[in-house]
């Protein structure tokens, strides 16, 4: 058709949340050609989600050598992942941009380790994958900081003393260094907590912005079931325009993070997407959601960074070590499952 005969009649909505490319559009055009009248396409929940661009599964692989001091002097990180940002990437692009930058935030080791290296493998999976909260900064935080806490307790050294111990003499390690030292004075870490619960802590860096958390958890003793009570999270977003603005941004990642670390999946069955509505996808429900104390650390003197995304890395990891401090046990799949 020639471009004049065609008209784009857009639905505007508040938010920007849900399906937004492509299928809509050439399903509505397909329509409308064979019809001759123009289409209507409206899709209720049930279709909506199963057919969502979901976050691509991640497998990673972790290995490290630990000195007698408690310094880590190796460090490998291997991920594989489906496509993130390459989803939506012509094949030109793909070859423009070799590497899928989607699926590699946050897989950066950012300690002081001589030898390090990071190599992501890209895999093709049989679902359609995309963008979600944070693209690959939450999953490989999860995996990277989980190993890290794992390292500290090998050494038998307090796991906020083994991230200060390994931070680099850099900008960027004094910022992690200043993020980890709010939240751990916030959450008051390594005071005595009621009975039957436990902290965990994981900090994150990404566009420029720093973050630490600190979760506090129990489990249920007749469910199993992880519930997280408080979050202390503390951000370096450098110059601080609107506080407000960028502590909800803070509690809401917060809230996202502990919804996907907890119940948040995606199944397939029989080669289709088994969802149907939100007794199939269940979401974090007020009644379950942890109190949360947002902090704002401002140096002075520097730009402001995003606050979009970068909040919601380290809660995954927060809750995961929250729950190996309370029983020993060492969760590495999400959503967080007792055995």
């Amino acid at each position: 058709l020639d471009q004049e005969r065609i008209e784009v009649v857009p639905t505007f909505l508040g938010g920007g949340f849900g399906r937004k490319l492509g299928d809509v559009a050439v399903e509505a055009a397909r329509l409308s050609k064979g019809a001759g009248v123009p289409v209507h396409v409206g899709w209720n929940r049930p279709e909506e989600l199963r057919q969502g661009f979901f976050a691509p599964l991640s497998h990673h692989r972790l290995q490290a050598v630990v000195d007698e001091t408690g310094r880590i002097q190796a460090l490998k990180h291997e991920v594989g992942s489906g496509d993130i940002l390459f989803a939506f990437f012509s094949p030109l692009l793909i070859t423009v941009f070799g590497a899928d930058i989607g699926v590699s935030r946050g897989a950066r080791i950012e300690y002081d380790v001589p030898d390090v290296e990071t190599v992501i493998w890209r895999r093709k999976l049989p679902v359609k994958t995309g963008s979600w909260r944070g693209l690959g900064f939450f999953p490989n935080v999860f995996a990277v900081v989980s190993f890290i806490e794992e390292l500290a307790h090998a050494a038998g050294i307090d796991p906020l003393q083994f991230r200060l111990l390994n931070l680099p003499q850099t900008d960027r390690g004094r910022k992690l260094r200043t993020v980890l030292e709010a939240a751990a004075k916030g959450a008051r870490w390594g005071e005595t907590l009621p009975p039957g619960r436990a902290q965990g802590l994981a900090c994150a860096h990404d566009y420029g912005t720093t973050v630490a958390a600190v979760a506090e958890v129990s489990i249920d003793e007749e469910t199993g079931k992880i519930r997280v009570h408080h979050m202390t999270s503390a951000m370096d977003c450098g110059l601080v325009i609107n506080p407000d603005g960028a502590k909800a941004q803070m509690e809401g990642n917060t809230m996202w993070g502990v919804s996907a670390t907890l119940q948040e999946e995606v199944r397939i069955e029989n080669g289709r997407v088994a969802l149907n509505n939100f007794e199939t996808y269940p979401l974090l429900t007020m009644k379950e959601a942890p109190s949360v104390e947002a902090i704002l650390v401002d140096r002075g003197g520097q730009e402001p960074s995003g606050v979009g995304e970068p909040p919601i890395g380290p809660v995954g990891a927060a809750i995961a070590n929250a729950v190996f401090s309370l029983t020993g046990q060492r969760l590495r799949n999400m959503p967080l499952r007792l055995a």
